[in-house]
């Protein structure tokens, strides 16, 4: 729904964010029909047959894989952002990558075990760090990511109540994805070094991956209502004196790398005597600024 969504409001988006979402979406779309085989491998196939339970199906390596890298992926588009929002420089951003590349090496060495070893319990005696550090790196790289999001956007909060307004909305996003993805895998984790055998962990790991890419779906959706938000008040539902240019039939343009404009109007009344009549003359100042991107807040004059 959230892809469908995302194509039908920003069709006009640039190919490179386009590419993004439908490399995330196939990658998705794959990680759902492994979860479907395994879980064939696991109850139906095997059923009654109590020498199969600590088989590891052949699906749940490449499913552990995905769920990686579709963390990899959006881990590194918000690290894109905190590299955006703190004016082109790497100091954050690039310690958010490489956490969350080490997670996918993690992940690969899963895989390849798993498919080597074919069974839980030797897998946990031998390679369970592994995949604890994984979840580890995980969970602090989200973290890691709602920090910065938060502590940058906070940043650069002005003074002006509309785009404060903005700002708190963004935070609030920015925290709510973080909290919870970051809390499905430490939940994964928990039941991972605590109960090992029932395969909870397994669930919640496979939940992990969706969580991720709706996170990421919901992030670029959401751009257009916080973009219609500007218009505003926060006290009430009077429009505000901006105007955005070409709002009116596609929307904002709000590609990652697209520049946007707007147009605000400042009315300053002025009065004319002419012959004895007071006439009202209002003045029109147009103040064009450019943003990059949904996190590049445009103030007004």
């Amino acid at each position: 729904m959230q892809f469908i969504v995302y194509f039908r409001v920003y069709f006009h988006e640039s190919w490179r964010t386009k590419s993004l979402v439908i490399v995330i979406w196939l990658l998705d779309l794959s990680h759902s029909a492994l979860i479907a085989v395994a879980l064939w491998d696991s109850i139906i196939a095997t059923y009654g047959d109590l020498s199969k339970i600590d088989t590891i199906p052949w699906c749940i390596g490449p499913a552990i894989e995905l769920t990686a890298l579709i963390t990899f992926l959006v881990q590194s588009f918000f690290a894109y952002r905190i590299y955006k929002l703190q004016k082109k420089k790497l100091t954050v951003a690039i310690p958010i990558v490489a956490l969350a590349f080490a997670r996918l090496i993690m992940a690969s060495i899963t895989n390849t075990e798993m498919l080597r070893l074919k069974s839980y319990s030797i897998f946990f005696q031998q390679f369970s760090w592994v995949f604890t550090f994984g979840l580890i790196l995980s969970a602090f790289v989200d973290i890691m990511i709602t920090a910065f999001l938060c502590y940058f956007l906070r940043k650069n909060r002005p003074s002006f109540t509309d785009t404060m307004r903005i700002i708190d909305t963004l935070t609030f996003w920015t925290i709510q994805n973080g909290s919870i993805t970051c809390a499905a895998t430490i939940a994964t984790l928990v039941c991972w070094m605590t109960m090992p055998s029932n395969r909870i962990f397994l669930g919640l790991h496979f939940v992990v991956a969706k969580l991720y890419a709706n996170s990421f779906l919901a992030t670029l959706n959401a751009r257009k209502q916080i973009w219609n938000g500007k218009q505003y008040t926060p006290s009430s539902n009077r429009p505000m004196p901006v105007v955005f240019l070409g709002e009116s039939e596609n929307g904002p343009d709000s590609s990652i790398s697209q520049q946007e404009s707007l147009r605000i109007k400042t009315l300053q009344p002025t009065a004319v005597h002419h012959r004895g009549k007071a006439i009202q003359v209002n003045i029109e100042q147009n103040v064009e600024t450019k943003g990059d991107d949904c996190y590049a807040i445009d103030s007004p004059v």
